[in-house]
């Protein structure tokens, strides 16, 4: 079963950039994707098939994964649509307002979503948790000199990446539990499928804080007390991959300013 959010092994060239250049590298193609609507989403998409390709992980499971997530999208959807001001609605009811300007946006917004989602899961999959609170870490050491404590916010970035796929796993297998008892019926009814999930929530919170109180247990039995005294990394290096990367990620970004000129 492929979970968004898990780590896929690998020595492709996104496997072996550095921690801290590799978070700059998405941030670019991340700013890149926002930027671009309407006919730059082929761009975007070409640039996320190129990553993909270069990276060696599989996108279409990926994709089939993000199906999970098509209740999230429909309500995105529906809050642009009805929620949009527009002088040429087709009906207006106090601030409901239904149009073609509102229809655009949510196929907008729920195209680009999709398009994050599936570029953060590529960043969890060529690279660790930890290696992305390394690379956090790196990029925004600098605040920590006007006072904001960026160590612990990496730190929980890194735990809250490696609660994705554990979530993910647990709720399926929540979700098989109640199907071998019955008690999810599997008809073709949306509505009825949707409330005979509002129980699995608090099956599914209650892990969810399980978890956060074993990883809290074995974070103090190994003696963790922020990051004083710990070891860090010293810089980034930047070898001739990361160049490559930094100069396309900044290519995409330039890119993706111009087509947002032009359209």
């Amino acid at each position: 079963m492929n979970l968004l959010g898990a780590y896929n092994p690998g020595s492709s060239l996104l496997h072996r950039l550095d921690a801290g250049v590799r978070v700059i590298v998405f941030s670019l193609f991340a700013a890149s994707i926002l930027l671009l609507d309407g006919y730059g989403f082929i761009i975007s998409l070409a640039m996320l098939l190129l990553l993909y390709r270069a990276s060696g992980v599989p996108i279409l499971p990926q994709l089939r994964s993000i199906g999970r997530f098509r209740a999230f999208f429909i309500t995105v959807f529906l809050m642009n649509a009805f929620f949009q001001p527009s002088s040429d609605s087709f009906f207006s009811w106090w601030i409901i307002t239904f149009s073609w300007r509102g229809i655009a946006m949510g196929l907008r917004m729920v195209i680009s979503v999709i398009l994050m989602v599936v570029l953060s899961s590529l960043l969890t999959a060529v690279a660790t948790p930890v290696s992305i609170a390394d690379g956090l870490r790196t990029v925004l050491h600098p605040l920590s000199f006007i006072g904001i404590p960026v160590d612990q916010a990496a730190m929980i970035v890194s735990a809250a990446i490696s609660f994705i796929p554990v979530l993910a796993s647990e709720s399926e297998s929540i979700l098989l539990a109640c199907r071998s008892r019955g008690a999810v019926p599997e008809g073709k009814n949306s509505i009825a499928r949707a409330r005979s999930l509002v129980p699995l929530v608090l099956p599914v919170f209650l892990a969810a804080f399980r978890r956060a109180d074993e990883l809290s247990l074995a974070m103090e039995a190994r003696g963790y007390r922020g990051e004083k005294g710990r070891t860090r990394r010293k810089g980034m290096h930047v070898g001739k991959a990361e160049i490559i990367m930094l100069l396309s990620g900044g290519l995409m970004l330039s890119l993706s300013i111009i087509v947002k000129g032009v359209l």
